[in-house]
């Protein structure tokens, strides 16, 4: 049973990150032992995995094969889809096995009901790796704001840019090309103005084949983010969060170049970090990756915002005159319940993750 969730769960990770607000999802029939159809979610509008399985097949091979799905059927009707419940009873099959509890109130626990009724035998079989891979899913549902991973690349003494914050290149080409994993992964990207004046990053996915865009998120307080950034020309689409007291004017610039300027409000002449998050929560997006600089990290694991971080260790030394890594007292890390370091090449990146506790009480305020 197991091993064709897990097979499923491979089929749905061929389109995690792209298919927000929906989740990835695979689906595999089987009959006497054998994967007779397999399919996955495309994206958001398209047929789910459960169709995209069945339809590949011919309806009288379907009676007595069993599906194995790693999401709970849906059961709900919505503006771009049918609900799925009603296309197995249709079939014909009778036998279904999810590996995850939909935590979506309108379908959990009672898809199985409905197929129960229908005469089909619908299993929950749990699996680590998938309930690992709904974890930010889930967490969007609880909270209604995004899973937020953080990465921040430094030498061995701690910095991050030269002097003057002129860029430099740390990381070898194996932890890049992780970073790039993680890009395609997350359904959006978060990074500053800042970032963005100094850099002029593409951040897109740059693996195989054509390069893949992402929604881009912009920390920009006073609209300063050049209109002839590359990122307005890479992304999927721009949002640029700004101070309330910002002109329509200014913002007109940005929204002539098909980019949204939201006014969020500030303190202490920072932009709500929140507001921003559950802005971006009511986008539809579960997973959301920060590439910036080490201002903006260290503002988001100061106030708990942070589910996991990925600190990068170059085996360099930039010296006393680059840029330090983090900005403020050093105790960024006190929420982190979790250590756990990988090799990349010749650099070592270490997962940390975070207590919860901390950023529900900044979240309910």
């Amino acid at each position: 049973m197991h091993t064709f969730l897990t097979t499923a769960l491979d089929l749905a990770k061929n389109r995690r990150g792209f298919c927000a607000p929906n989740p990835a999802v695979g689906a595999v029939l089987v009959k006497d032992q054998q994967i007779i159809a397999s399919g996955y979610h495309y994206a958001s509008g398209y047929p789910h995995a459960e169709v995209k399985t069945l339809e590949k097949i011919d309806p009288a091979l379907i009676q007595n094969a069993t599906l194995y799905v790693t999401l709970e059927p849906c059961c709900h009707r919505n503006k771009k889809t049918p609900p799925c419940t009603d296309l197995l009873i249709q079939s014909g099959i009778k036998k279904v096995v999810y590996g995850f509890q939909d935590p979506n109130p309108a379908v959990a626990g009672q898809s199985k009901k409905i197929l129960a009724a229908a005469g089909i035998e619908c299993i929950h079989s749990p699996l680590a790796e998938i309930d690992v891979f709904y974890q930010s899913y889930a967490h969007w549902w609880q909270t209604g704001t995004p899973f937020v991973t953080a990465k921040l690349a430094m030498s061995l003494d701690a910095k991050i840019a030269g002097e003057q914050g002129l860029r430099v290149n740390i990381t070898g080409p194996e932890a890049q090309q992780f970073t790039h994993e993680q890009r395609r992964r997350a359904d959006a990207i978060l990074t500053t103005a800042k970032t963005i004046i100094a850099d002029d990053p593409l951040l897109n996915v740059r693996l195989t084949g054509e390069p893949q865009r992402k929604p881009i998120y912009i920390l920009d307080r006073n609209l300063t983010t050049p209109i002839n950034a590359k990122i307005f020309t890479t992304a999927e689409r721009v949002t640029l969060f700004c101070d309330q007291q910002i002109t329509a004017e200014k913002m007109q610039a940005y929204q002539n170049l098909g980019a949204r300027c939201i006014p969020v409000s500030s303190e202490q002449q920072k932009l709500s970090l929140p507001a921003i998050l559950k802005t971006i929560g009511q986008d539809g997006i579960h997973d959301l990756w920060i590439e910036a600089g080490g201002s903006c990290f260290s503002a988001f694991a100061r106030m708990g915002l942070l589910q996991q971080a990925y600190i990068y260790i170059a085996p360099k030394l930039l010296g006393t005159t680059a840029q330090n890594a983090f900005a403020g007292p050093t105790d960024l890390f006190s929420q982190a319940t979790h250590f756990a370091w990988q090799t990349l090449g010749q650099d070592s990146v270490c997962k940390i993750t975070f207590s919860q506790d901390l950023r529900a009480q900044v979240l309910q305020n």
